[in-house]
């Protein structure tokens, strides 16, 4: 049994009646409600119905068109069936059993329909009937379900409370367009498909789970102020964005434990987000990854926390007043590419760049801490870079600025560990290090070359210095350093000039005191007794 039958059975009743389906009769009538409240099984209630429809004469059944006018209000207990439904502006409540709309058939609801209230109730929409709901209200009570088989329903809205919800099965064939959902969508029970076009507004929640897929197509947008939220660790969760461009609304937050965002199954092509809300992983052991067929727009945030792994496996543009923020013990990874704009790493996590010559900071203002430090990674400079805040370089990582670049800003470049093979690589061209920028720490090579080898120079109008005791970092660009700040060592630290340094007005080379060893100190102090205590000889000692 799968878990959408355990979660949301089909009624029997129901059942059967899909079932019975195939072997429908071809007589059909067209019945219309006579009165204001009544059953909707009870034979007086309806005009013009006649038998054979699968139902007893004189109700709407399996092969008939059912009308509710507005003042209309009908209430259904027991399992029923009809091929096509108007509701116009009237009211149907489906209080217990279900209704099902025929595979083939259509629903035109201006009014209101209720699934569920004296008990749990079932709307079952075949395949191929498409509900059109604009103008019309689906509510769906606690426990009820609509449950979509491979059908459209376009439009009005769609109320669920409590634990009900419309469920959408495992059909390439289901689509909602320019609906508003306020309750709760199902695809993660079991193995579901949602395709979105004329736009969604959302004030609830979507669930993706069980390797099932939302897939808006098209230029869409998905407003209001809800949630989409992958729900367990399958690798196959999917928030498609299907060719054209995906906006989320401010109001919107994708998070959750483990989905990818950014596949393509039904429409495939150059695709783009926009993303104007939250996109977070933020369940531990989970991993969201961004994987559009095309470029990311952020204008909201973009997060790890809780334990939560975000890879970024596009290329970024972030505006301003976008942030990327990343939590105590979550990390996100940009994987082989472009993050251009503003950069916030407002938390206190691991923002990383893996081990890809394709990863580039561009034209970045980066605020808040890069790691390259914890693994091996590199990261690229092209287009400038403002840095307030640090970058770390350890375990052999590179951090390498490409043609004519100026490192701006208020920060930190740190070698964090003692692997000579860290580098502030200085690729051909000239680097300028701004006066706010300090390079130091460790051990480390500034003026590599792995990318872009030729002539390059560095000018340095900020600090350069080796302050970690045992430490070494080495100059050596292939070409001349201008020094206008200050190159030093202190702490106990090395610095290494493999280049020729023309320094200008204003300029330092500072050496800081010879730290010692504790034993060398121990040695020193026991020096100056024996020196303070000598016997000379030829006097008398005191």
């Amino acid at each position: 049994m799968s878990a959408h039958q355990s979660r949301f059975p089909v009624k029997p009743t129901l059942l059967a009646i899909l079932l019975a389906c195939s072997a429908q009769q071809a007589l059909a009538a067209t019945c219309t409600w006579n009165t204001t409240n009544g059953n909707w099984a009870a034979l007086g209630n309806w005009v013009a119905c006649v038998a054979g429809s699968g139902n007893p004469a004189g109700t709407p059944g399996s092969v008939d068109t059912a009308t509710v006018g507005a003042a209309g209000v009908v209430t259904i207990n027991t399992g029923q069936s009809v091929l096509n439904l108007n509701n116009n502006a009237g009211q149907i409540t489906i209080d217990a059993f279900g209704l099902n709309l025929v595979g083939g058939g259509s629903t035109t609801n201006t009014g209101i329909i209720n699934i569920g209230g004296a008990s749990t109730a079932n709307l079952g929409v075949s395949a191929s009937h498409n509900i059109n709901n604009a103008g019309g209200v689906i509510n769906v009570a606690a426990g009820s379900v609509v449950n979509q088989f491979g059908s459209t329903i376009t439009g009005g809205t769609i109320n669920t409370t409590g634990g009900g919800a419309l469920v959408a099965f495992n059909s390439g064939s289901n689509f909602i367009s320019g609906v508003m959902l306020n309750g709760t969508l199902d695809l993660a029970s079991g193995v579901g498909i949602e395709r979105v076009t004329g736009g969604l507004t959302l004030n609830g929640t979507i669930n993706v789970g069980s390797g099932s897929v939302l897939a808006p197509q098209g230029d869409q947008t998905i407003g209001g102020s809800g949630n989409i939220v992958f729900a367990d660790n399958n690798g196959s969760n999917r928030l498609n964005v299907e060719a054209g461009n995906l906006t989320l609304a401010s109001g919107i937050t994708v998070h959750g434990n483990t989905g990818l965002i950014g596949a393509q199954n039904f429409a495939g092509g150059a695709a783009s987000l926009t993303n104007n809300g939250n996109i977070a992983a933020d369940v531990a052991g989970g991993t969201i990854t961004l994987g559009v067929n095309g470029t990311v727009t952020n204008n909201g945030t973009l997060a790890a926390s809780n334990g939560g792994t975000l890879v970024l496996n596009n290329s970024i543009v972030g505006n301003v007043g976008s942030q990327i923020t990343v939590g105590a013990g979550s990390t996100i990874l940009q994987n082989g590419v472009t993050l251009n704009g503003v950069i916030n790493n407002a938390g206190t996590g691991s923002f990383r760049a893996s081990n890809s010559g394709s990863n580039f900071l561009n034209a970045a203002n980066f605020t808040g801490d890069l790691d390259l430090a914890s693994a091996v990674g590199v990261e690229r400079v092209t287009g400038g870079l403002s840095l307030n805040g640090t970058i770390n370089i350890g375990s052999g990582s590179v951090l390498a600025p490409q043609g004519d670049q100026t490192i701006g800003g208020s920060g930190n470049i740190v070698f964090a560990d003692n692997n000579g093979s860290n580098r502030l690589n200085v690729e051909a061209g000239n680097l300028t290090l701004a006066s706010g920028i300090t390079v130091h720490g460790n051990t480390g090579l500034i003026g590599a070359q792995n990318f872009a080898g030729g002539a390059a120079s560095l000018t340095n109008n900020g600090n350069i210095a080796a302050d970690v005791a045992g430490g070494t970092i080495t100059l050596g660009v292939n070409g001349t350093v201008t020094n206008n700040g200050t190159l030093a060592a202190s702490n106990g630290g090395t610095l290494v000039l493999n280049n020729s340094i023309v320094g200008n007005v204003g300029s330092q080379i500072t050496v800081g005191a010879r730290q010692h060893h504790p034993a060398e100190r121990r040695h020193a102090q026991r020096r100056d007794q024996q020196r303070r205590h000598r016997i000379v000889p030829g006097q008398q000692q005191r």
